[in-house]
């Protein structure tokens, strides 16, 4: 008797079918590939196999969804990358525009406090950099303090650096700011501070459990802006950094099934050599031993019938079995 379980995935399986038939599988499977893309930013970016996760769903869905061939599965791959490059530019777009202010510190303590303000801002808005410069005394040379900058895009990307300006002195603490101020024509921006203290150099920057890194900001506050900027390198990411590894997957799959066509020729082709040598054998060159002589316990001699493989008496003109006539 069919259960209800079985009924409902008679059903489900009914279901399936009749959508493989639409023209909605590519789509579909493109837009779950989209999904699985966005988990991996969110929660698997740093991990150092989390590239490879989104090819291997991707090919997984457009293999059950019934898209194996080859070209197909290029095109389709190629089609997903773009919808990546949608996803990546979203996801980017949002962190620039709510990334946290940071200060810059040097390792060793001398430079400290080195941020922008404002972090959000215009084309048209003024940014000023700050930073303190904490001396171990009054001795203590400092030859010259800049803030290096560099904007975020492609191909028009570019660093610049600025010398700051002293602008006041805390004596009883031997500590220096300095500040220079700016506009910027790029929507993002990223900055490091230099210090050459004592004819040494040191570098200010985000110091964090994972490493250093460079500050962020200014940012502009219009998401077309930034979005607009983050879009070049969108393509760049996601046809570089997935669709190698999922075109490299797809020729693992396309070797396998080579490699077992091959094998089945190889084997069809053996198969029918040996079928027409036999064809080709006279039938007095097939009478073979049979097996009971050949192994020892048989008396008379006789040979195998090569319709029907029956032992033979070696006197029989008919095989007793099928009827075989011999001459």
């Amino acid at each position: 008797m069919e259960t209800p379980a079985k009924r409902v995935e008679a059903y489900l399986k009914g279901l399936f079918v009749k959508f493989l038939k639409t023209p909605l599988p590519i789509p579909t499977a493109i837009a779950l590939s989209a999904g699985v893309y966005a988990l991996v930013l969110l929660f698997a970016g740093s991990f150092c196999l989390g590239g490879i996760i989104t090819p291997l769903f991707m090919l997984g869905v457009f293999w059950k969804f019934g898209v194996k061939d080859v070209k197909r599965l290029l095109i389709a791959g190629a089609a997903a990358c773009l919808a990546f490059a949608a996803v990546w530019t979203v996801y980017f777009t949002d962190f620039y525009q709510h990334v946290e202010q940071d200060k810059a510190m040097s390792a060793d303590g001398v430079l400290v406090n080195g941020t922008v303000t404002p972090q959000f801002g215009t084309a048209d808005t003024t940014y000023i950099y700050s930073l303190e410069v904490r001396l171990s005394s009054n001795n203590t040379t400092v030859e010259q303090v800049s803030v290096d900058t560099a904007s975020v895009g492609f191909p028009f990307a570019g660093s610049v650096n600025y010398s700051m300006t002293l602008v006041s002195e805390d004596l009883v603490n031997n500590t220096h700011y300095y500040e220079y101020s700016t506009g910027v024509s790029k929507p993002i921006n990223q900055y490091i501070f230099w210090a050459k203290v004592n004819s040494t150099w040191l570098v200010a920057t985000e110091h964090t459990d994972d490493g250093e890194f460079v500050l962020i900001g200014p940012v502009y506050t219009d998401t077309w802006s930034v979005a607009g900027s983050l879009i070049p390198i969108s393509f760049i990411q996601t046809f570089v950094a997935v669709y190698p590894i999922y075109g490299l997957l797809l020729l693992m799959v396309w070797w396998t099934r080579r490699a077992r066509k091959m094998r089945v020729e190889a084997y069809e082709r053996a198969i029918a050599e040996r079928e027409k040598e036999v064809k080709d054998i006279p039938k007095e060159e097939a009478k073979v031993p049979s097996a009971a002589k050949a192994a020892g316990v048989e008396r008379v001699e006789g040979f195998v019938c090569s319709e029907c493989g029956a032992d033979v008496p070696a006197d029989a003109t008919v095989c007793p079995k099928c009827g075989e006539k011999f001459d």
